[in-house]
């Protein structure tokens, strides 16, 4: 009897469904001046072809410009505005790169979300200092600090198409493997942090292992893999040797 459908829940749910799409209206019809300035300006020509002059073609210049146009555009405005907005003025030139949609889309859509966290806006960080009692610009830069290795993934997604789940199995299981491995890596330089505190030597040997590891290729996975090991195992060994005698057994 709880769970029958009656009048009043019908008109509530209306009513919650009708809250939801003001949401989805606003950031449409904000979209919509968007598009038409940059349809009737031709800034999206403009854009592209600034990106092409500075980059000289090469994609990974034209990323770190698309990356820094998405963080942009994408401060201080809502989740579904944000990525409406960079599909529309930067997805296309990264296509036009040669970079499959989703791939761009996914690019572009993961730095408009990380611009929450991005100084000097960061609207996530100034409702949480609300919370904290604490500096909005010190929890951004923390926060910045935290999700390090995320802003690696993006790149990960458009150099490596297994990552998002294109290709045969055994490339997505593999790219997937290496890619955990390798962002745990760099979160933990970051952190420094890996069984036992981490000196700065072992910090930059983790983080170029890591990065290793990311990049998509055989030869650079095992030279990080052989870096991380060497760290891990002596970090661990390490942290061995630091317990207190009989407490190893049960630590291992």
């Amino acid at each position: 009897r709880e769970h029958r459908l009656t009048w009043a829940k019908i008109q509530s749910a209306c009513l919650d469904a009708a809250k939801n799409v003001l949401t989805v209206a606003g950031a449409c019809a904000a979209a919509g001046v968007v598009v038409g300035s940059i349809t009737m300006t031709g800034i999206g020509f403009k854009l592209f072809s600034l990106v092409m002059g500075f980059s000289g073609g090469v994609l990974l210049i034209a990323l770190l410009f698309t990356m820094a146009a998405a963080t942009i555009m994408g401060m201080g405005v809502p989740t579904t505005a944000a990525y409406i907005i960079v599909a529309i003025t930067c997805a296309p030139m990264l296509i036009d790169f040669g970079v499959s949609p989703l791939g761009a889309h996914m690019f572009v859509f993961y730095f408009a979300i990380l611009s929450a966290i991005t100084p000097p806006v960061a609207l996530a960080a100034f409702a949480a200092s609300g919370l904290a009692k604490e500096s909005p610009m010190k929890i951004g830069w923390t926060a910045v600090g935290l999700a390090a290795s995320t802003y690696i993934v993006p790149f990960a997604f458009v150099y490596n198409a297994g990552l998002l789940g294109s290709g045969p199995l055994a490339q997505i299981l593999q790219v997937t493997l290496t890619a955990v491995v390798g962002i745990t890596a760099i979160a933990a330089a970051w952190t420094a942090f890996l069984f036992a505190p981490l000196g700065g030597t072992a910090r930059a040997l983790l983080a170029v292992g890591g990065l290793l590891v990311i990049v998509p290729e055989v030869y650079t996975d095992v030279m990080g893999l052989v870096l991380l090991g060497f760290v891990g195992w002596g970090n661990w060994r390490a942290r061995r040797k630091a317990l207190p005698p009989g407490a190893g057994a049960s630590a291992g």
